[in-house]
């Protein structure tokens, strides 16, 4: 079974198709990806968009139409999907997340690609993600536990 990965670039302004970090085939089985910075007041802001992948493998997001000072900071891109099923319940869920840069691109804000996580459960079923989260979380328990007892 595949397991997804978490990887931070080598640096410099290389596409993404070589730098291996998002991979082009997956992010274009998602619509739309939200957004979020910090913005000037130091208050966090989330907006919708949609988004290409350029022939080079680059991703442009939209510009969103609510005036934004994101540019040159620091982004999280959340490129998401979950299918309901009418009787209750959720299937096809997968996510993608990518933390960048932006820039100003013809219009566009071209993202550049420093962190990503992503899960699908096609290929890592949730009960296998959160088993494979139980040893990251109790180690976060154990770190933790030092304040709670003070």
């Amino acid at each position: 079974m595949e397991e997804r990965r978490h990887f931070r670039t080598r640096g410099g302004n290389q596409p993404l198709t070589t730098l291996g970090l998002v991979d082009p085939d997956r992010l274009a089985l998602f619509r739309y990806g939200v957004i979020t910075w910090i913005d000037k007041d130091g208050f966090p802001f989330s907006v919708a968009t949609d988004f290409i992948l350029s022939e080079n493998g680059e991703i442009l997001l939209k510009k969103p139409s609510v005036p934004a000072t994101m540019t040159g900071g620091r982004v999280g891109v959340l490129f998401n999907h979950i299918t309901g099923i009418p009787t209750g319940g959720y299937t096809d869920r997968r996510y993608m997340l990518v933390w960048g840069t932006v820039s100003e691109d013809k219009g566009f804000l071209k993202l550049r690609p420093e962190e990503v996580s992503e899960w699908d459960e096609k290929i890592l079923p949730f009960d296998k993600l959160c088993a494979a989260a139980v040893p990251q979380g109790k180690r976060y328990l154990e770190s933790i536990q030092p304040s709670i007892d003070a």
